[in-house]
């Protein structure tokens, strides 16, 4: 059929049957016989599919079959052929199985024989130079009959080699009994060895002999020393008078006598590899240890004499000391030694306490020394580094004496104990009584200035080595062990005298200078300032802090860091700052009562603003000479540029404060509305009411309620958000305005009062405050705490406390 061909056109069929107008109405019945063709087709399809495959695999069957067929012969054959092949190759290779067992068989027939031989050979030797004491000669033949004996273990069956074995080992213990006689017979001789006692024959020969039986050796080593210190352990005994405390130092000669004499006579007869004056020594060290620990526990446990026991641990150091050089240079280690020095441990304490003395000592010493070196170009009292030298010393001493554990760490926390008590006592006796109080009239301001820096420098020395001192025992504590409890509060009162030595520079040396410059500008006439140059006391000012003769330069740069150099300029900026800020305001505030008509105002509102101009062309003055100060200083003190930049942003913080207010003052009163915009501009945008109302005063603003309402409706219109904090510059003068709040809440009008509490809402102050709080001389003082933290955190990378450093 057509249909049936691939290339089958379908067009023309599609255009017959649905040519004709009903071919729409029977578009069903179309659709039916389509799918009813569609899967007729389909079964056909899969029949035929289906018939092809079986027919497909019926033959792929078939051949498998056949090939497996053939396959399973193939193996049939493959395996007639092996078995076949092994019987010829068992049948040829018979004859030669027999022969290789006949060949291993005589092989080990021949070396029996040899072995036999050999061992026959070397007994026969070895008898013969046993018999004149030949040990010498005997080590090759010895060595080869000792090494053989193993090989015939599993021939002892044999009747004859059982009694060859047997006579082998009689003579070995015969060899063994000749050289420990032969020993005997040298160490028990009361003289110089005889000649007939041949060194080499002995160390190279008999000890050589022994090396092959390790418990041979061990007893003859364990003899000997044992019969050289028979005498020591006979005539110390603990139980007598010889072996008390008090002839220790006796025994200890006595040993080593003994070891000089083995050195001398005996040491050539042993192999250096024995380590004999070694192994000497370290028995020496376990019978005395032992026996000390019995007598100390029975002389100091009841009745603990001091000097009893320091003579003692000494003698014992000493001694220790002297074996330590003795056998240094030797093969075997002296470290290694169970040191005698130990058994003191559980007493050390005694050795602490004894210590007392020698620091006492040392303190009245320190007492009556110059403390000032005219030498030395640093001011630090040349005791403070005795003192710590002696602390490193005991503290070595005492890392030599003990042992880690439990033990060590109980006496580290003694001897820290104990530096600490004799700190806080250099300090009290020593640094105290060179620092000047504050209210001692200063006659000689150089020496005061010298004795002050001494304390400070020497107390920051102190401070630096105590926490080096702290680190360097912690290293030898335990993990769970902290000193830092111990040395904290000595830590604080050398703090303490660093914050109190950098008072009395400021407050007691550097202040009272700059007192004329503050009593000049109380004296100037403000009434009738002109703006026109800078002021007299910013000239005296400009000269006290720039003049190389002046005091400030000649502290600057006798710190021995450079640290405390930054800190005493940044006091001295705040003194300074806070000083010219006091003046200003001691100048402009107003007189109490406050809120009086009656009571005359100092200025005019008008004179105000022509101080506030000539006082901001001050400030300036003032901040250029501080800026130059700083750039001097940095040279001075080699200073870093970052410390220079962090100097001066120290004087813009403080005197802008100080501008600000200024700023404050000349902005004129005419306009209420104006003057508020410039006053948040100036501040901020600052709400705080009570600096508000103090500006306002010092400004001079009458005392009309009605302008100060006027004034405060646009503040209060204005002020819906911004910085509630004090003023800086007012802030810093907090006893100043804390007394005129008292003033002003405290007024007599009811309705000031009423104006004040109600609608300023100025809380009501209880009590007054001092307005001489506020003089010129009054500083914001630097916390004590603040230069601990410094101190902690700025250590020197040099270690004092590096042990053997």
């Amino acid at each position: 059929m057509e249909i049936e061909q691939l290339n089958y056109d379908t067009g023309p069929a599609l255009k017959a049957i649905l040519g004709s107008e009903h071919s729409l109405s029977e578009i069903d019945q179309l659709i039916q016989a389509t799918k009813c063709m569609k899967l007729q087709l389909e079964e056909d399809i899969i029949a035929s599919t289906q018939a092809s495959d079986v027919g497909r695999k019926d033959g792929q069957l078939s051949s498998l079959k056949s090939t497996f067929e053939k396959l399973m012969g193939n193996v049939d054959g493959i395996t007639s052929l092996s078995k076949e092949t092994e019987t010829t190759i068992s049948r040829l290779t018979k004859d030669i199985s027999y022969l290789d067992n006949a060949k291993r068989n005589l092989s080990q027939s021949m070396t029996f024989f040899q072995n036999l031989q050999l061992i026959t050979e070397a007994y026969f030797e070895c008898r013969d130079l046993l018999a004149c004491n030949e040990f010498k000669e005997m080590k090759a033949p010895y060595s080869l009959m000792s090494g053989l004996m193993e090989y015939f273990q599993d021939y002892k069956s044999v009747e004859e080699i059982g009694k060859l074995m047997a006579k082998i080992s009689r003579l070995q213990t015969e060899t063994l009994t000749r050289i420990k006689k032969s020993y005997e017979t040298l160490i028990g001789s009361r003289s110089i060895p005889e000649k007939r006692f041949d060194e080499s024959m002995l160390r190279d020969g008999a000890c050589e002999l022994l090396e092959t039986s390790s418990s041979a050796k061990a007893e003859l080593i364990d003899w000997s020393i044992s019969k050289l210190l028979y005498e020591v352990t006979e005539i110390f005994h603990v139980d007598d008078e010889a072996g008390s405390l008090e002839n220790l130092s006796t025994r200890y000669v006595y040993f080593k006598k003994v070891l000089n004499s083995f050195n001398a006579d005996l040491a050539n007869f042993f192999p250096k590899a024995w380590e004999m004056p070694w192994r000497l020594t370290s028995r020496f060290y376990t019978v005395t240890k032992k026996d000390l620990e019995i007598l100390l526990g029975r002389e100091l446990k009841q009745s603990p004499s001091i000097d009893l026991f320091m003579g003692s641990l000494q003698t014992t150091l000493d001694f220790e000391k002297y074996i330590d050089v003795k056998i240094s240079n030797r093969a075997y280690n002296a470290s290694k030694l169970d040191k005698i020095s130990s058994s003191f441990e559980p007493y050390l304490v005694l050795w602490i306490q004894h210590q007392e003395s020698m620091m006492n000592s040392k303190i009245l010493n320190y007492m009556a020394e110059d403390k000032l070196v005219q030498s030395s170009e640093s001011l630090v009292i040349p005791s403070s580094a005795d003192l710590f030298r002696t602390y490193r010393s005991l503290l070595s001493q005492t890392l030599d004496l003990i042992q880690a554990g439990p033990g060590r760490d109980r006496m580290l926390i003694e001897l820290a104990t104990f530096f600490d008590s004799w700190l806080k006592t250099y300090s009290s006796k020593i640094l105290n009584p060179l620092l000047i109080s504050t209210d001692t009239k200063i006659e000689n301001k150089e020496e005061s200035i010298l004795y002050t820096l001494l304390v400070l420098n020497t107390a920051d020395y102190c401070s630096t080595t105590i926490r080096q001192l702290e680190e360097k025992l912690a290293e030898y504590l335990s993990a769970e062990k902290d000193l830092v409890p111990i040395f904290d509060k000595v830590q604080m009162q050398y703090g303490g005298l660093i914050a109190g030595a950098m008072d009395v520079l400021v407050n007691s040396l550097v202040a009272p200078d700059l007192a004329f410059a503050w009593r000049e500008f109380d004296n100037t006439d403000w009434r009738t300032v002109a703006v026109e140059d800078y002021s007299r006391y910013t000239v005296t000012l400009r000269g006290i802090i720039r003049d190389e003769q002046s005091i400030i330069k000649k502290i600057t740069s006798k710190f021995n860091r450079e640290m405390y150099s930054w800190n005493f300029m940044d006091r001295v900026i705040e003194l300074i700052s806070s000083g010219f800020l006091n003046c200003i305001i001691r100048l402009l505030r107003p007189k109490p009562p406050l809120a009086n008509l009656s009571i005359k105002r100092n200025f005019q509102a008008s004179q105000v603003v022509v101080i506030g101009e000539q006082l901001q062309l001050d400030a300036e003055c003032l901040k250029e000479a501080l800026n130059f100060w700083a750039d001097d200083s940095t040279d001075l003190i080699n200073g870093s540029n970052t410390s220079s930049k962090r100097i001066k942003k120290h004087i813009d913080q403080n005197m802008e404060d100080t501008i600000i207010l200024l700023k404050l003052l000349i902005v004129p009163l005419d306009d209420p509305e104006t003057y508020q915009e410039n006053y948040a501009a100036i501040t901020n945008h600052n709400v705080n009411i009570v600096s508000w109302s103090f500006v306002l005063a010092l400004k001079c603003l009458p005392w009309d309620l009605a302008e100060w309402k006027r004034l405060y409706r646009i503040f209060q219109a204005s002020s819906q958000s911004g910085k509630l904090e004090i003023l800086p510059a007012l802030a810093k003068c907090k006893p100043l305005l804390n007394q005129f709040e008292y003033d002003f809440t405290h007024v007599a009008d009811n309705t000031w009062q009423k104006f004040v509490r109600d609608e300023l809402g100025i809380r009501l102050m209880q009590m007054p405050y001092n307005p001489k709080a506020g003089s010129g001389s009054s500083m914001a003082r630097v916390p004590s705490g603040k230069i601990n933290g410094n101190i902690k955190s700025l250590m020197s990378n040099t270690g004092f406390f590096n042990r053997g450093g």
